[in-house]
């Protein structure tokens, strides 16, 4: 059994003490694998150890671009007025052998600068010989000296730190990679997630509805949400609220899996189990917190039920969302996904938040630090916060079209028009 000298508490925690609560019992507890991918299977990968520099970049000092190569020297010292043309160095095939005094080579974009030339006329800068027989040219600008050349290293050096670990590799962080050469990489193991929606009232599109029900939405838009995060996500499907039903998922589960992410159940209805069942199949270690829409949240853990020695396994995480859409999208934003970022072995991510001012007044009571979705406007004076118009957690809609939430402090009261507040645009998973 998991012991945690942190006990589950009855009333609301502040969302920051959520978020730290939950995040420190995790990382005492979890247990990061990595596997070698070829680069071409990383996308969205998370480093499971820093990278470095194999190579320099460039390999080699290197045109920026189509012009003549010569000695800025030369430059200085000759009053000559044209300069013969010897030879040219191409990308891939560089030019071999010597360059007279007062002579150059024509050179393209990328191609190697030979070790004793050290400018780069641009092709632009220059005129061509008219002369049939003589390969000659005229610079028409005089250069600079050192210009349009890249020099061997000057990007990346010999054992520099390239990318470290806990990166998530984009198209960017891969292009680089294999600018490196490197064909293959250390990522950590997918966090593998399960999705379940609880609820007799619950109906699956494409069903028909009756009297009281209502089609889930809550299940699609969370495996949608994790599958962009980048988790190894499991449909769990739906379970009615029935008590030994919900046990027996979530014991299957418990053996496949990483985390269970349910919606709905958690609140203080009659039919709401999922907080009871957690508590008999493992510890719950808080529910209930401080926000609005959002404030049924359990978070807590199963132990798995093949091992017959919990404390050298990793537990099953379980957060268990509200089943109000709204309010699970909210929870998932806050709690779920900044524990999603530490189980994959990446940096948790802060909220970021915008100063702005309010358009219209903004309804607000002690007690819960409100999440009220708004639409911004960037003007001269700043950027403008105007309510979507609704504030209830059952509206999907309002979430889909609204910019951003704000942060209204939790002992604050209802705000005036004009009023400086913080905002947290809308995230990268819900667009």
């Amino acid at each position: 059994m998991i012991t945690n000298n942190m006990q589950p508490k009855v009333a609301m925690l502040p969302l920051s003490e959520a978020q730290e609560r939950l995040l420190a019992v995790i990382r005492s507890r979890m247990q990061l694998t990595a596997t070698t991918v070829s680069i071409f299977s990383a996308l969205d990968r998370t480093l499971a150890a820093d990278v470095f520099s194999p190579i320099a970049v460039p390999t080699a000092t290197n045109s920026a671009m189509d012009g003549y190569a010569l000695r800025f020297a030369d430059v200085m010292l000759s009053t000559q007025q044209r300069w013969q043309i010897v030879g040219q160095s191409l990308a891939g095939h560089p030019f071999e052998g010597e360059i007279p005094t007062g002579a150059c080579i024509r050179i393209t974009t990328g191609a190697v600068v030979p070790a004793d030339l050290d400018t780069v006329v641009m092709q632009e800068d220059i005129q061509l010989s008219a002369e049939l027989d003589t390969a000659s040219l005229v610079i028409k600008r005089r250069p600079i000296a050192g210009q349009h050349i890249r020099l061997c290293g000057s990007e990346l050096e010999v054992g520099q730190l390239v990318l470290q670990q806990g990166t998530v590799l984009g198209p960017l962080q891969l292009g680089l990679l294999a600018t490196l050469g490197i064909a293959e990489v250390s990522v950590y193991q997918l966090v593998r997630v399960g999705v379940l929606s609880s609820g007799d009232e619950l109906k699956q599109p494409g069903e028909v509805l009756q009297d009281g029900d209502l089609f889930d939405s809550n299940r699609i838009m969370l495996l949608s949400v994790l599958k962009r995060f980048g988790c190894d996500v499991v449909d769990l499907g739906w379970v009615n609220d029935d008590p030994q039903a919900l046990r027996s998922l979530l014991q299957t589960a418990a053996n496949k899996v990483d985390v269970i992410v349910s919606s709905g159940g958690v609140s203080v209805g009659d039919a709401d189990y999922t907080r009871q069942v957690l508590s008999e199949l493992g510890e719950m270690d808080f529910w209930q917190v401080a926000i609005k829409p959002g404030k049924p949240f359990a978070f807590g853990w199963l132990n798995r039920a093949d091992s017959e020695c919990h404390d050298q396994i990793s537990p099953v995480w379980l957060f268990g969302l509200p089943g109000n859409p709204v309010s699970a999208a909210v929870t998932c934003e806050q709690l779920l996904i900044p524990a999603l970022q530490l189980l994959s072995g990446q940096q948790v991510q802060k909220p970021v938040l915008w100063p702005a001012k309010t358009v219209q007044g903004l309804r607000k009571k002690p007690g819960r630090l409100d999440m009220q979705r708004v639409n911004l406007q960037v003007t001269v004076d700043g950027i403008k916060a105007e309510s979507v118009g609704t504030d209830s957690s059952g509206m999907l809609s309002s979430m889909m079209h609204a910019d951003a939430l704000t942060w209204l402090e939790q002992q604050r009261n209802d705000v005036e028009p004009g009023e400086d507040i913080w905002v947290q645009p809308k995230s990268c998973w819900w667009r």
